[in-house]
């Protein structure tokens, strides 16, 4: 089966962008079932590269190779090996990674994070998003267990970014015996989740390096806020280095873990339930004080339109937080939306340093982490920013 796609998307897709959107579609063979791996030509029916197609889907065209090659077993093997080769020596002090990342690792749809990595492979949790991986599904999930050498795996293939390809959610075992809660260790914690309550593949791993970050920052006996905490990754490492905390978060599931795990590494983590931003309210008429406070709401814009929304949220949330923050405190705010650039939540916190009449210090920018890897020509990969402020 044959896709022909328009001059102007050539450069594109050559230069290894992997989506062909409905724009630069020019025609398609008819009978192509949802996902079929068809072959990628352009207008002068030269070979361009190959991929899978969902006509319905809301981005028809994710190419897979520009050579000629069978998307087998063999295909899909190598480009686990590959990934897994990219984060070799980058991940340290923790036995938890994302071993692939969709299209950054070339496996568009395929995203698997593994807990408990050694010594016996620990426990693989899989998420398979558009038609082509789910088409593919027995060959992928063979490749990942062979390659990854996990005892266990589940799914959690219940994002939105099914339904748009018009195909049912998915949860539950894999392959081996999937223990109620994943364990693994990052740093000085032992971290556990309930797979089957928790958000997305179960834990935000993303977050690792800017966690580090922040405990560096924090002293024995100071105060530190954890905004939409989920299930307290922040607090934990900041009560490991002996600070008071208070996780804030909606999920009462998921502060039911946080206290759980702080009782199993005897640690002492404060929980509020409720809506953030209400919260911080109640915070502030209660006159608290904090040295460090962290601000990571989850995705606000899954769309360019929602934007503007999204900034106000940050703008909202960063005076609070301004507000409470001890001078020298030091603030994280941080976003996981495609859509929100750095400069948007530069732009939210001027504006909220000006609404709390306080003045700040940019400290640093980050990013996601090596295991989540920002490939040059798959600008969609880069979705985690951050901005670490310091009150003056």
């Amino acid at each position: 089966m044959n896709v022909t796609i328009k001059t102007q998307a050539l450069r594109r897709l050559r230069g290894r962008y992997p989506f062909g959107h409905t724009g630069d579609l020019l025609s398609a063979d008819s009978g192509i079932a949802p996902g079929e791996v068809v072959d990628v030509r352009g207008e002068d029916g030269s070979f361009v590269g190959r991929g899978y197609f969902n006509a319905q889907g809301a981005t028809p065209l994710r190419m897979l190779t520009l050579e000629r090659e069978d998307i087998n077993e063999a295909f899909y093997r190598r480009r686990v090996r590959e990934a897994l080769g990219r984060r070799e020596g980058q991940i340290h002090n923790t036995d938890a990674l994302r071993a692939v990342y969709a299209e950054a690792d070339g496996l568009p749809g395929v995203v698997a994070d593994q807990f408990g990595s050694s010594p016996a492979g620990g426990v693989l949790a899989v998420q398979l998003r558009n038609a082509g991986a789910e088409r593919h599904r027995d060959l992928i999930l063979s490749a990942l267990k062979k390659e990854t050498g996990a005892r266990a795996a589940y799914e959690r293939s219940d994002t939105g970014e099914r339904r748009k390809e018009g195909l049912d959610l998915k949860t539950g075992e894999l392959w081996g015996e999937v223990p109620s809660r994943v364990r693994f260790f990052e740093d000085d914690l032992e971290l556990f989740f309930d797979w089957q309550d928790a958000q997305k593949t179960g834990f935000f791993l993303d977050q690792r390096d800017n966690r580090r970050m922040l405990a560096a920052l924090v002293q024995p006996g100071q105060h530190f806020l954890d905004v939409y905490s989920y299930t307290g990754g922040f607090s934990l490492h900041a009560a490991r280095r002996g600070a008071q905390t208070v996780a804030v978060d909606k999920d009462a599931a998921a502060l039911g873990i946080l206290e759980a795990v702080a009782r199993a590494n005897r640690l002492q983590a404060g929980a509020r339930l409720g809506d953030a931003l209400e919260v911080m309210a109640q915070l502030e008429r209660e006159k608290r004080r904090f040295d460090v406070v962290v601000l990571d709401p989850p995705t606000l814009a899954k769309r360019r339109d929602d934007v503007p929304n999204a900034k106000r949220v940050f703008t909202d949330g960063t005076a609070r937080a301004l507000r409470m923050l001890n001078s020298g405190g030091h603030l994280l705010i941080s976003t996981c939306a495609h859509y929100l650039k750095v400069d948007d939540l530069l732009d939210a916190a001027r504006v909220a340093a000006g609404e709390a009449g306080a003045a700040a210090q940019v400290v640093a920018v980050t990013y996601q982490p090596a295991d989540h890897p920002y490939m040059l020509a798959v600008p969609e990969s880069l979705y985690l920013k951050s901005v670490l402020l310091k009150k003056d």
